[in-house]
């Protein structure tokens, strides 16, 4: 199989680590919370009231806020905010997890979206500070993996057949900094590369090796074909993508691209589902 790590992922789950903010007074009115419902002119990172400058939906913009919630519990109690791979950091994603896929209407991870999570400063924790943010982004592309400015909010957006959702491709091409290329495609015209879901690692699993990875996209290939594994011969070779950075990887959720790639013949429609129709028409 060919494998290969995307570009390093600027949208990092962003867990407070003090910075250069000032030591706030434990004072209400010194409190600060963002809001949902609100988008963002660029990615960058606004935890405190001074560069907090949301913008309607409507507007152009790269970050769209779809929920704001705050810690609770032993969460809240903590000294500081959570650190990474630690449980309060897992239930945070994942509260912006299941949020995200019912606010799209769909399962943000097979398609050009990102999601990341924002919580207060060590600073601004430290001044009773308890509020975490989810946001999305829209990316260009699988191989451009860089925020792609909308100017309208992506409330229902993987409903039906959307253009968000990762599908067909054309040959891939490796470049020479190792990264590859994959331009999208028509299914329903010539193409090289589908889509074929997502792989995700168990808890058991520390490292992703080559062997794992093979195993774990073959699978999702089968799935997606709808042919048991030892059918699939010599017709498609896994692809996987394992973006570096991902936001996942820090929650401590492992979860990998998988894609078939024909490598005999040109596809000239989507081959989900398709069964043993496949192996009819490589003959």
């Amino acid at each position: 199989m060919r494998r290969w790590w995307g570009p390093t992922v600027l949208l990092v789950l962003i867990m407070g680590t003090g910075g250069c903010d000032a030591i706030l007074a434990e004072d209400s009115a010194s409190l600060f919370a963002p809001e949902a419902g609100v988008c963002h002119a660029t990615a960058s990172d606004e935890r405190s009231p001074e560069a907090y400058t949301p913008i309607p939906c409507s507007s152009k913009h790269e970050t769209e806020t779809f929920l704001v919630g705050r810690f609770g519990g032993a969460d809240a109690a903590a000294e500081a905010p959570p650190v990474a791979d630690s449980e309060g950091r897992g239930r945070v994603y994942k509260s912006c997890d299941a949020e995200a896929d019912l606010f799209l209407g769909g399962e943000w991870r097979e398609s050009r979206l990102a999601m990341r999570v924002l919580i207060p400063s060590a600073a601004r924790w430290g001044a009773g500070e308890r509020w975490y943010r989810c946001d999305l982004l829209e990316m260009h592309a699988v191989d451009r993996w860089f925020p792609n400015p909308r100017a309208n909010s992506l409330s229902g957006a993987l409903t039906g057949d959307s253009p968000l959702r990762l599908s067909c491709f054309t040959e891939p091409e490796e470049t020479s900094q190792g990264l590859v290329n994959l331009p999208p495609a028509s299914c329903t015209g010539p193409h090289a590369t589908e889509f074929a879901g997502i792989w995700r690692a168990g808890p058991d699993v520390e490292e992703l090796t080559d062997e794992i990875v093979d195993a774990g996209c073959l699978s999702s290939i089968a799935d997606h074909v709808g042919l048991p594994e030892g059918t699939l011969g010599q017709r498609f070779e896994p692809l996987a993508l394992v973006p570096e950075g991902e936001p996942e990887w820090q929650a401590g959720t492992l979860s990998v691209w998988c894609f078939l790639h024909s490598p005999q013949r040109v596809l000239n429609a989507s081959v989900k589902g398709a069964g043993r129709t496949v192996l009819a028409a490589a003959r």
